[in-house]
């Protein structure tokens, strides 16, 4: 796997500068050019590794994806459904996250996992198809809020992915790696409703399972300013997911431009 993604590294020049620039401006001068090549070429390597466990879970049986699934903080979830409001179950591209929502939904309950359409029709129809193999249902960006309430309606797990640019219209600016990042609010939306936001996060193991660790729910303090607190909220979800980030970085999309609405001279070359 190391061949392929160094293979891969040297011929994808767009994402080898997407993600070295994106390391440069999170990690600044904290990160030296050599320590920034070689967390790049780990973030290949690890997309490679994900590319294979992809195929093993539309290939292998489901028994061996639940003992590949490790999870710690089930009982935070039990707490929260107790409330009949649903959850919602924030998440970020780190780790296998797909390995894990799969092996959740296998071992536990299913999920309701957002997501935007595919461009591609055959990648629409390989992520509905991981979604229903492990029991789990998908919500296209298209139901939208809707699609979501109808879930947590019936008591049910919604996953969100949280860590990706939003547009303008769709979206508010909190800090992340130091610069302010447009972020999806709905989660922070739905806390005020009171329904529980919990910071699910994945990570692969040393010996290649995949673990996620349920956190409890995040606070929000309501008060007459509901945009003050939607943004308080936001805010403490994205201190959650850049500590995960920062502990294990070569776990993570670096290759997606994550500032490109507030600082899109980041990837002029690479358009």
């Amino acid at each position: 796997m190391a061949l392929v993604a160094d293979l891969w590294y040297r011929l994808d020049a767009r994402h080898r500068r997407i993600t070295l620039r994106n390391l440069e401006f999170a990690y600044g001068p904290s990160l030296t050019p050599e320590a920034r090549e070689r967390l790049a070429r780990a973030v290949f390597r690890h997309f490679v590794r994900f590319a294979w466990e992809t195929l093993e879970l539309v290939l292998a049986p489901l028994s061996r994806i639940k003992r590949q699934t490790v999870i710690l903080g089930e009982e935070h979830v039990v707490a929260a459904l107790a409330q009949g409001k649903g959850f919602v179950a924030i998440a970020a591209h780190a780790g296998n996250w797909e390995y894990t929502v799969m092996g959740y939904g296998l071992k536990y309950r299913p999920v309701a996992v957002v997501g935007r359409e595919m461009d591609s029709p055959w990648g629409q129809r390989l992520a509905r198809y991981l979604r229903q193999r492990g029991g789990n249902w998908l919500v296209g960006k298209r139901e939208g809020l809707r699609g979501i309430l109808r879930h947590l309606q019936q008591n049910r797990a919604v996953g969100i992915v949280i860590d990706q640019n939003t547009a303008t219209e769709e979206g508010l600016l909190v800090e992340f790696f130091g610069h302010p990042a447009r972020t999806t609010p709905v989660a922070a939306l739905l806390a005020r409703r009171g329904v529980p936001v919990l910071p699910t996060l994945s990570r692969r193991l040393k010996d290649g399972r995949h673990l996620v660790v349920i956190f409890p729910p995040l606070p929000l303090r309501k008060t007459g300013d509901a945009e003050a607190d939607i943004q308080r909220h936001l805010e403490l979800q994205s201190r959650y997911l850049e500590a995960w980030v920062r502990a294990c970085p070569e776990q993570w999309l670096w290759l997606h431009r994550r500032w490109k609405n507030q600082f899109p001279e980041l990837y002029e070359e690479s358009c």
